[in-house]
């Protein structure tokens, strides 16, 4: 079994630099919202001063401090307090204290927008991509799952196909819950409160 767990290990560390280097984008290091706004090439309506946009500041216990932003254009994800309805839309518009999303009759064949205040938010779903740690979010369980599938088909010690023993599952259970915590790193649910905040800014 420690040829299978080296051959894992040299996959993961072989895929990740490659796919580290196609994300990587060195003005992403930048820390100044102007830069930020600046290298923002996709569909987010920026491109006046003024424009006014969604910022989550959060504090969540893995990961640290980070801003998302959310632009007219952009997708959001989020729960409102007191319904149990999950809304994954367009933002249309942003205004001092409420986004808009479109609403599609199909009764009527009409396109309405609804208001959506700020105040009401309770969750809102984040993807945050992180060099190394998003790459292993899905690689890790996997292999876990491999290292644990090998022992179980391959003849062991025992010289028997069909059966594993604990170190297995606790080497191959330990590379899933790392898989699990990058995960969580990279895709958070986050609860709107005194740690998490979101708020109205502008481009400037």
């Amino acid at each position: 079994m420690r040829s299978v767990l080296t051959l894992l290990i040299l996959f993961i560390l072989g895929s990740i630099p490659v796919w580290a280097q196609d994300n990587y984008d060195p003005k992403k290091a930048l820390s100044s919202e102007e830069l930020f706004l600046k290298q923002s090439g996709d569909s987010r309506v920026i491109g006046a001063p003024g424009q006014k946009y969604m910022a989550l500041d959060a504090s969540p216990v893995l990961g640290g401090f980070h801003r998302y932003r959310f632009f007219p254009g952009d997708n959001i994800k989020f729960r409102m307090k007191n319904e149990s309805i999950k809304f994954n839309e367009t933002i249309a518009n942003v205004t001092d204290s409420a986004f808009s999303i479109a609403v599609i009759n199909e009764a009527l064949g009409q396109m309405t927008y609804q208001s959506i205040p700020l105040k009401e938010i309770k969750l809102v779903k984040t993807h945050r991509r992180i060099p190394f740690i998003s790459q292993a979010a899905t690689l890790l369980p996997l292999a876990g799952l491999i290292y644990i599938g090998a022992d179980f088909f391959n003849k062991g010690i025992d010289n028997k196909r069909y059966t594993t023993d604990a170190s297995t599952i606790i080497v191959g259970g330990a590379i899933m819950a790392t898989g699990f915590i990058c995960y969580k790193m990279t895709f958070s649910t986050l609860k709107i409160n005194g740690r998490n905040k979101l708020k109205i800014l502008e481009t400037y």
